[in-house]
């Protein structure tokens, strides 16, 4: 690809991708600053082939601005994202991952892209995801609970995006990322709120009783995953899973794996009244078919990366 365009490019995400992209192709960054981890990653700043377009998904103007120049594809990462966002701004959550959506896929019909990758959720499979394919029915949790407002807006943009590319003619693919941790996580996420108390000497807080489980995919094996996917024309149109079904751990598990690898680590529990998700393990054979795609990185080492990372870049504050 000539140009890709990402939008919440100066994310977690968005910016390990345009750190791998950026070596064989030019990025276009396109963000509101809500969660910047760009700032957290100097080899990016003032990279030739890497421009940073201020913005938001909800004003169709500074979309359109992101387009110019030319777009050969679009990773559409930009959201409201984070269980807190969820209750304390469901209306906007709806808003910006609905409707900056579809602004960004208006725009990317008229210049006639030829790829569209989304980020939708492994939240829209609901509160019990063990070993669920793409095909899974989804299973959103009850509308009077804001809790699954990000799950309804990530589902719908999934029905959008595959609609607008059979529409338009554009080739459209669908990633639903499984736990993904890392280096420059600065949202809200159970390997970035430990980590980061694990290295300011802080106790790390388990939400209630700690038993649900997940499995954990680094970052590194999400980029191979996408990389594979823009490589790749068989992966339209389509819907994949990606994380690491091997890598399998309850939220207490996690906490005490990372108290192990700093002096005096401690936990502590704290109640919690809201919907909780009690397992969330994909299935991954689709990816492995069509991407030939396998994590690479354990969690030992995984967690390893990710805290020495909050050791050695000192204090940091999560975002909202």
């Amino acid at each position: 690809m000539h140009r890709i365009l990402i939008t919440g490019g100066a994310g977690f995400i968005g910016t390990h991708l345009a750190e791998r992209l950026s070596q064989n192709s030019e990025v276009v960054l396109f963000d509101n600053g809500r969660r910047d981890s760009l700032s957290l990653a100097p080899q990016l700043q003032n990279h030739p082939n890497i421009r940073v377009q201020p913005g938001d998904t909800l004003d169709s103007s500074s979309v359109r601005g992101a387009f110019d120049g030319g777009v050969d594809a679009v990773i559409h990462l930009a959201a409201i994202a984070g269980v807190s966002s969820y209750y304390r701004e469901p209306v906007k959550t709806l808003q910006v991952n609905i409707l900056g959506t579809v602004n960004v896929l208006e725009e990317a019909a008229k210049r006639k892209i030829k790829h569209f990758v989304y980020f939708s959720s492994s939240e829209i499979f609901g509160a019990d995801a063990l070993w669920v394919s793409e095909d899974h029915p989804c299973g959103i949790g009850t509308s009077s609970d804001r809790r699954w407002v990000y799950a309804t807006s990530k589902l719908a943009s999934e029905h959008l995006c595959l609609r607008y590319a059979e529409t338009y003619g554009f080739c459209a693919t669908v990633v639903r990322p499984f736990n993904i941790y890392g280096p420059r996580q600065v949202g809200e996420g159970a390997v970035s709120n430990f980590c980061r108390a694990a290295a300011e000497g802080q106790p790390m807080t388990v939400y209630g009783d700690g038993s649900p489980i997940r499995a954990w995919c680094y970052i590194k094996d999400l980029v191979d995953a996408v990389c594979r996917i823009l490589a790749r024309r068989e992966a339209c149109p389509t819907v994949f899973n990606i994380g690491n079904p091997r890598e399998i751990e309850s939220t207490l598990g996690l906490a005490r794996r990372i108290a192990r690898l700093v002096p005096d680590g401690r936990i502590q529990f704290q109640s919690v009244d809201r919907a909780e998700v009690r397992v969330r393990v994909p299935a991954i054979d689709r990816a492995r078919q069509f991407l030939a795609f396998e994590p690479q990185v354990d969690l030992e080492q995984g967690l390893a990366l990710t805290l020495d990372w909050f050791i050695q870049s000192g204090r940091v504050t999560r975002c909202e």
